[in-house]
């Protein structure tokens, strides 16, 4: 059993939402990290045998059914780049493991779970339901912000997850913080503040594409509330070199005399692009983010449906804010809101807690289980004087925003998309006109036409934006654009058309076990689909099915089967089920060759 200090601390219970686990004071990120594993562990340990990390941890495992070399040593480097720039927080991830004895890899999956889901795969099309984010501007120093934590609507989930409060001692090498955690994450990645009056919340989003390696949203974003100033917390968020991007709501809050101020950041981690958008002074000014780039011209993986019905429905409840109920009710009548004319409310099944900060009063406000502001809050805190002391301190004076601006374009791009060069009009309209072929190969793999529409034009918008870079060429775009195709649709054989004259697909001419993988669930789609008699359903079980394709790429990876072959090799399996030979089954073209995202 860990100190009083690590076990205790609570305000609430499971029962009612997320509690707060008080840890500290510590003299250092490793010593806080065992406290905050002691005081979690069997909420990190529960969390760790959820089935979406169960998954997820196979995917990465070199033995796993579907994990992969390729796969295992991404996550290896990602692992490296970020213990490397961050080594204080790869101490604190390994006191995390310790205090709650699981093993510390499980830990860092945990923390690089936004970058490791995404080289599973990114949802393309699909809808991606996650955070909502509303800031609105008063008069003089009022300014709310309100954050509703969306994720699942999984209850495990809603019962494990929890707030953590770092204390530092009088010699401690760092920032007081604390923030709301999915078990065994450290303090960053969602609702969090520091003993230095700066605030964060993040809006999950998805890109069109990941790097394999950089820098995780969680680390830079606890590493931007280390910083002395707000200037000095939007140039860590805009560091260069990280694996997937994010956008971050910060807020800094008033103190001697000066406004609070509130800002958005958005990172495309592939482009090594930045965006900066300021709330406005006037009254009534609202800043809102959900989950998709709004001021980057990066493409969206997600269908932004949602996110696009969310915002509408909040500018429609904010358009005579602040009322005279005053702009903390306009802010939670948004995060409250579950009544709209679309699929897609702003609170749902899938809210794990709501945030309301008022600047001006210092006080944050979260409630769980239940609509923000039809019941009394689960938490009331006071911010100043939270970590103890007063008021916070910073050491150096705040620069600009003109000067932030210069500095910021000087590393990272915050500037409007690029004009229209020359030949990228003619390379666009290559790339509509394989838009046009791409929906009909959409149809005759039986997708569903408006998400594979959204796909396919996600992809062009992307490689457009290359060829404007100059990173890649028109031929190159192209064929670039056919490959990625075929894999989004699993349409086989992929075309293995290199990249022509000014730019490379980045493509090697490798095969993975996990595309002949994906070959085969398509392949065992077709044949339920096709069951027609009595005996087929007898004897073409799922489960029977499923065991022959882990079979087959069993025998892949261990070298018993070519790639090339493995199509064959599970017709021949299902027919000798049926009791037929291999000129029964019906031939469906030449043996397809393969070959894996993780090769981008």
């Amino acid at each position: 059993a860990g100190p009083p200090a690590a076990m205790g601390g609570h305000t609430g219970s499971t029962t009612l939402g997320p509690p707060l686990l008080s840890v500290g004071p510590c003299r250092s990120l490793r010593e806080a990290g065992e406290l905050h594993g002691r005081a979690a562990a069997g909420r990190i340990r529960a969390f760790l045998e959820a089935e979406e990390m169960v998954r997820t941890r196979s995917f990465f495992a070199d033995l796993g059914p579907d994990g992969l070399p390729s796969a295992s040593a991404a996550f290896a480097e990602l692992r490296a780049d970020n213990a490397v720039a961050f080594p204080e927080y790869a101490l604190e991830i390994e006191g995390i493991a310790e205090g709650a004895g699981v093993p510390v890899l499980d830990i860092w999956m945990v923390n690089l779970l936004c970058e490791v889901q995404a080289l599973k795969g990114l949802p393309i099309g699909k809808r991606a339901e996650h955070c909502s984010d509303v800031i609105l501007m008063g008069e003089a120093d009022d300014l709310w912000h309100g954050h509703n934590e969306d994720y699942t609507d999984d209850p495990l989930w809603h019962d494990l997850v929890y707030f953590v409060k770092y204390e530092a001692s009088s010699d401690a090498n760092f920032t007081p913080v604390m923030g709301f955690c999915y078990p065994g994450m450290i303090p960053g990645f969602a609702m969090t503040w520091g003993g230095n009056g700066l605030m964060l919340t993040q809006n999950s989003l998805f890109p069109p594409a990941v790097n394999r390696r950089g820098l995780g949203c969680t680390f830079v974003a606890r590493c931007a509330l280390e910083a002395e100033t707000m200037e000095g917390a939007l140039l860590q968020l805009m560091r260069p070199g990280q694996a997937l991007g994010m956008s971050v709501n910060l807020i800094e809050l008033p103190t001697d005399g000066k406004s609070p101020r509130a800002c958005n950041v958005e990172v495309h981690g592939v482009a090594g692009t930045a965006a900066l958008q300021w709330l406005g002074d006037p009254l009534g000014s609202t800043l809102m983010h959900f989950n998709v780039y709004s001021n980057l011209a990066v493409g969206n993986a997600n269908n932004p449906r949602n996110s696009a019905a969310r915002q509408a429905r909040a500018s429609t409840l904010l358009m005579a804010a602040p009322s005279r109920n005053g702009g903390a009710a306009d802010v939670l009548s948004v995060l409250a809101d579950s009544r709209t004319n679309t699929a897609f409310p702003i609170f749902g099944p899938t809210t794990m807690a709501s945030w309301l900060l008022d600047a001006r009063a210092g006080v944050v406000s979260v409630w769980a289980r239940s609509r923000p502001g039809q019941a009394p809050p689960l938490h009331r805190w006071e911010v100043d004087g939270f970590f103890g002391g007063g008021r916070w301190s910073r050491s150096a004076a705040p620069l600009g925003r003109d000067v932030l601006r210069t500095v910021s374009e000087a590393s990272l791009s915050s500037r409007p998309p690029l004009a229209l060069q020359r030949g990228v009009h003619r390379a666009d309209l290559r790339l509509r006109q394989e838009v046009g072929r791409g929906v009909a190969k959409a149809l005759q793999s039986r997708r569903d036409c408006a998400a594979a529409m959204a796909e396919v034009n996600a992809m062009r918008k992307e490689l457009l934006q290359q060829i404007k870079l100059g990173t890649l060429g028109e031929e190159a775009a192209v064929q670039a654009f056919r490959l990625k195709l075929g894999r989004l649709l699993q349409v086989w054989p992929l075309d293995q058309g290199r990249g022509g004259a000014g730019g490379s697909t980045g493509d090697e001419e490798s095969v993975k076990e996990h595309d002949v993988d994906l070959m085969l669930r398509k392949e065992l789609g077709l044949l339920l689909r096709a069951k027609t008699s009595a005996a087929d359903n007898e004897l073409l079980q799922s489960s029977v099915l499923v065991e022959l394709r882990r079979d087959v790429v069993r025998r892949v990876r261990v070298g018993e089967v070519p790639p090339e072959g493995a199509r064959a090799a599970f017709r021949v399996a299902v027919a000798q089920l049926r009791g037929r030979g291999p000129e029964d089954e019906e031939s469906e073209g030449e043996p397809t060759t393969c070959r894996s995202f993780l090769d981008v």
